[in-house]
C-alpha cells in the first residue's frame, strides 16, 4: 500500500472503538507462500454490505482482505440475520483461506462471532481494542460496556490467539483479569517514519502466532508425513517395507517450510528425537533446519513430554487404584503394563496434557509385546476401559499407522474418539 494509505489506515485503526467503526482483516503472509495472491472479492461475495479492500502485497509485508463490520456495513438488522451471515462469512474465508484473522474493534457482538466461526475452523485469531480495554475508558462507561464485557467481549479475548495492545494499561489489566497471557505491547505509529517498523512488527507477531500451536496449524500433508515418520520410528528394523509409495513421496514434496513445520509440531508433541532418528535411519539427507531460535507463544494448557508411565498411576483416585490392584494382581506384567498406560493416557487427556509421546509408548507395546488377547479384554471390562482401549487404538491408527493385525482390541470411532483427537492437539 502506498505511504499515506498505510497512515491514514493506522490513524483511523487508532480511533476505532470511539469512532464505531470495526474491521476484520483476512490477513496472508506473504514470504514464503508459493502460489498464494491477494484476490479480490466481488461486493456480492462479502457478507457485509462492501467497504471491503485487499492490501498491496508489493509494498506491505503481508497482503489482506478488509471488511468492515460496523452497522452501516451488515445493515442494522445483522444480528437477525445472524445465520445468513455466518454462511456468506464461512464462504468467504474458506475463499481467500488466510493464514490469520485479526479482528479490529472491541464491544462489537458480530466481531465476537466472527471471532469464534474461525477459532473454531482451525483459523488463528488475532485482536485489537484499540484501548477498548483501557480501565479507564471501562470505568468512565461502567454500565455501558460492563454488561458487554460478561456477555460476550471477556470469552472474545479469553479465545484469541493473541492479543496486540497500543496502550500499556492496556496489556496490564488483560493479564491482571488473567483473561489471556498472550498480549503484545506495540506503541501507535506517530510519524511516516515509524510505519515501518510498526508494520514488521505486526508481522512478526502474525509469524509467532503461526509458529505456536502448530497442531492446530498444520496441514494434512504435513500430519500424514509426520505419522508416517512415527510408523518409520516404531517398525521392526526387521521390515522390508514399513511406508507405503504414496507416503514416499510425500516425505520427498515437502518444502523447507513444511520442515520446519513438521519440526516444531513434533517438538511440540515431544516427539522430535523419534522424527529425527529416523530420517538418519533412512538416510533421507541432513535437513538445515534450526527450531531452537523460533519465537512462540507458551501453550495454555502444559503438555507433559515425559515418558509414559506404565507400572504406577499417575492419578491419586483410590478407587481406580484399588480397582487397579484387586484385578491385575495375578495378571501379567504386559497386561499391565497396558492397563496401567491406558488409565495415565485417559489422566493425560482429562489435565489437557496428552502428547503424541504417550500414544507412542503405547504403540510400542502394542507391537512388540506378546499378550494374551482375550484375558486383556476380559481384565479391561472388568476395568471399565474395553471402549476407551478400543478408541485409543482408532487414534494410534490415524496418527502412527497402527495396523489392525497388531491392536489387541478392535477400533471404534465415534464422538468420545474426536474428543481424544480434540485434546491431543489441545494447546
Amino acid at each position: 500500500m502506498p505511504p499515506d494509505d498505510v497512515q491514514r489506515a493506522l490513524i483511523e485503526q487508532q480511533l476505532l472503538h470511539q469512532s464505531g467503526i470495526h474491521e476484520v482483516h483476512l490477513v496472508t503472509l506473504t514470504p514464503d507462500v508459493s502460489g498464494k495472491i491477494s484476490q479480490s472479492v466481488d461486493a456480492a461475495d462479502s457478507p457485509f454490505n462492501d467497504r471491503s479492500q485487499s492490501g498491496d502485497a508489493a509494498d506491505s509485508p503481508f497482503i489482506y482482505h478488509c471488511i468492515g463490520t460496523g452497522k452501516a456495513d451488515y445493515g442494522r438488522h445483522g444480528i437477525v440475520n445472524l445465520l445468513a451471515l455466518q454462511k456468506r462469512y464461512l464462504q468467504l474465508l474458506y475463499r481467500l483461506m488466510p493464514d490469520v484473522v485479526h479482528i479490529h474493534g472491541s464491544y462489537h457482538y458480530i466481531n465476537s462471532r466472527i471471532a469464534l466461526w474461525s477459532h473454531k475452523r482451525g483459523f488463528p485469531v488475532v485482536f485489537s481494542p484499540y484501548g477498548g480495554m483501557n480501565p479507564d475508558y471501562i470505568d468512565a462507561e461502567y454500565g455501558k460496556r460492563t454488561w458487554k464485557i460478561l456477555s460476550y467481549q471477556r470469552d472474545m479475548v479469553r479465545g484469541v490467539s493473541c492479543v496486540i495492545v497500543s496502550d500499556p494499561k492496556e496489556c496490564d489489566y488483560i493479564r491482571q483479569q488473567r483473561w489471556n497471557d498472550r498480549v503484545e505491547y506495540i506503541a501507535a505509529p506517530e510519524d511516516p517514519a515509524s510505519l515501518a517498523a510498526y508494520s514488521s512488527r505486526v508481522s512478526a507477531i502474525y509469524e509467532k502466532v503461526l509458529d505456536s500451536d502448530k497442531g492446530l496449524h498444520i496441514s494434512e500433508r504435513i500430519r500424514e508425513a509426520s505419522g508416517a515418520l512415527l510408523h518409520l520410528s516404531l517398525a521392526d528394523d526387521t521390515e522390508r517395507q514399513p511406508l507405503c509409495p504414496e507416503d514416499i513421496l510425500n516425505l520427498r514434496s515437502l518444502t523447507p517450510t513444511d520442515w520446519r513445520d513438521l519440526f516444531l509440531f513434533a517438538s511440540e508433541q515431544g516427539v522430535l528425537p523419534m522424527v529425527k532418528d529416523v530420517l538418519i535411519k533412512i538416510q533421507f539427507g541432513t535437513l538445515p533446519i534450526d527450531i531452537s531460535e523460533v519465537e512462540h507463544f507458551e501453550p495454555r494448557h502444559a503438555k507433559d513430554t515425559s515418558p509414559l508411565p506404565d507400572d504406577h498411576l499417575l492419578s491419586g483416585n483410590r478407587i481406580v487404584g484399588y480397582r487397579m490392584r484387586k484385578h491385575l494382581s495375578r495378571s501379567d506384567a504386559n497386561i499391565q503394563h497396558v492397563c496401567y498406560m491406558l488409565q495415565n493416557i485417559r489422566y493425560h487427556q482429562h489435565h489437557h496434557s496428552l502428547t503424541l509421546r504417550h500414544l507412542c509408548d503405547l504403540y510400542s507395546v502394542f507391537r512388540h509385546d506378546d499378550m494374551d488377547e482375550e484375558l486383556l479384554a476380559t481384565t479391561l471390562r472388568q476395568l471399565h476401559l474395553y471402549p476407551y482401549a478400543r478408541r485409543v487404538c482408532q487414534v494410534l491408527k490415524e496418527v502412527a499407522y497402527l495396523d489392525d493385525g497388531y491392536m489387541p482390541v478392535p477400533a471404534l470411532d465415534d464422538s468420545s474418539t474426536s474428543k481424544i483427537r480434540t485434546d491431543l492437539m489441545k494447546y
